[in-house]
């Protein structure tokens, strides 16, 4: 009889074992179908531990475009020289090739007007009142022409100084030679002429000589 009992109560332990196991199955089974239909339809999920967050390209810095205009041009002036300073080149280049075309074409332009406004000036036929119209503009132009001229003379000598330093000795020469050209002799070494005329030299392979 009391093999009976011992007998029953490890039956019943063994099936309270199994029952256990059974329960923990089915909540695993359970787990899973759960985990998996939300992985289908979240597929995002079953990556959220593992999942690094890429990080965006950083975007290089865009360069506007230049617009030189009259009102803009001693800024536009002073921030490719801070380029040059800070030792980007390109951007400093760019600047002071708009600068230089620009002011190349205002004095071009400046030429053509003002040999009109001299001829129409000197026309005997015109009226006081329009003499005295031309007289003004003409004295504009006359205060105009220097400052563009020197303008597009520093930017010639800055173009040329990039263009030597990057080893394109044919453009730089080609600048270079212009602000000889068109700069005041100078024996100073800090003048823009003999700055100009020691980079040609440099350039030439006579630095030294003459």
């Amino acid at each position: 009889m009391q093999i009976t009992r011992i007998q029953n109560r490890k039956q019943t332990e063994r099936d309270i074992e199994i029952t256990i196991v059974k329960e923990e199955r089915f909540v695993m089974a359970l787990f899973l179908m759960l985990f998996l239909t939300i992985t289908i339809i979240f597929p995002n999920v079953s990556h959220g531990a593992e999942k690094k967050i890429k990080k965006q390209p950083v975007q290089k810095e865009v360069k506007e475009a230049v617009v030189i205009t009259g009102s803009n041009i001693q800024a536009s002036l002073g921030k490719a020289e801070e380029y040059l300073k800070k030792g980007d080149s390109d951007s400093s280049l760019r600047v002071f090739i708009k600068i230089y075309d620009y002011t190349k074409e205002v004095l071009t332009t400046i030429g053509i007007v003002q040999s009109q406004y001299e001829m129409l000036f000197n026309d005997s036929a015109i009226g006081q009142n329009e003499k005295e119209d031309i007289f003004i503009k003409l004295n504009r132009i006359k205060q105009l022409t220097p400052k563009y001229t020197n303008i597009k003379i520093a930017s010639a000598y800055n173009i040329g100084y990039i263009y030597s330093k990057k080893g394109d000795s044919e453009k730089a020469r080609t600048f270079l030679s212009e602000v000889l050209e068109a700069t005041p002799f100078s024996t100073k070494q800090s003048s823009l002429w003999m700055k100009s005329k020691t980079l040609l030299l440099d350039l030439y392979g006579l630095e030294g000589e003459f």
